[in-house]
């Protein structure tokens, strides 16, 4: 699965759980708020950005973090 910014978080998650904490880290707004759920099921990686206005500094660190994961996954 090749991870780009429209994924869905969700399928992100799915089809690698190890990715989770690092999910959780960058989009804690929607786990606070209890709507992670709801919200992170239908938005995808740059939606969820775009809701919690996240630069694109972080934005570009988020898909390295990423990256690393999947890479030792792999």
């Amino acid at each position: 699965m090749k991870i780009t910014p429209d994924t869905k978080v969700f399928h992100l998650i799915e089809e690698y759980p190890e990715s989770e904490e690092i999910i959780k880290k960058y989009f804690s707004f929607f786990y606070n708020e209890k709507i992670d759920d709801i919200a992170l099921k239908r938005l995808s990686i740059k939606g969820a950005f775009n809701v919690i206005n996240l630069p694109e500094e972080e934005r570009e660190r988020f898909f390295q973090e990423i990256n690393e994961i999947i890479s030792k996954i792999k």
